[in-house]
């Protein structure tokens, strides 16, 4: 239950079965990979619900005080994350304050960036735990969410070459 006493909170999945197939086996490539190296790395976000992604939108908002924004995408049809194209990747007990700091993120996506995944740290506006499919734009675009809204996941997987 919510603090409110209301309906429960949503929850962050890191089920990689929800993941478009072909970006699934990249990720878990990519995690046999840095786990090889010693970086213990997890994900912490894979597939983000529509709930969720409100929720999250909401931080930095409508919070008061502001908490940091997580997201600038209003909706799950605007973050790769709704689409299953998307994953967080943290450390397994330092989480988003791994040891090396930034360099740990570095070298990660140096891995990642080897299984076909982009980092969201080479951003304008860096998103350092962020992975996405390789053929992915940086954000969704108008063509993904109509491929979604009126074919599904296979649809939008099958456009960026997941399926």
């Amino acid at each position: 239950m919510s603090a409110r006493g209301g309906a429960p909170s949503p929850k962050v999945s890191k089920d990689l079965s929800l993941l478009a197939p072909k970006f699934a086996v990249a990720v878990r490539e990519a995690l046999g990979a840095t786990n090889a190296a010693g970086l213990d790395a997890v994900v912490y976000e894979a597939h983000r619900s529509q709930e969720l992604q409100a929720l999250y939108y909401a931080r930095g908002r409508t919070i008061i005080p502001p908490v940091h924004t997580v997201t600038n995408a209003p909706t799950n049809l605007h973050s790769w994350h709704g689409y299953g194209l998307a994953v967080d990747i943290v450390h397994r007990t330092k989480f988003w304050e791994p040891p090396g700091g930034e360099a740990w993120f570095r070298h990660v996506a140096d891995i990642f960036k080897q299984h076909r995944c982009k980092w969201g740290g080479d951003w304008t506006k860096p998103d350092t735990p962020h992975f996405q499919w390789h053929l992915c734009k940086p954000s969704p675009s108008d063509e993904a969410r109509r491929l979604m809204l009126t074919g599904g996941f296979a649809a939008v997987w099958q456009a960026v070459g997941a399926d």
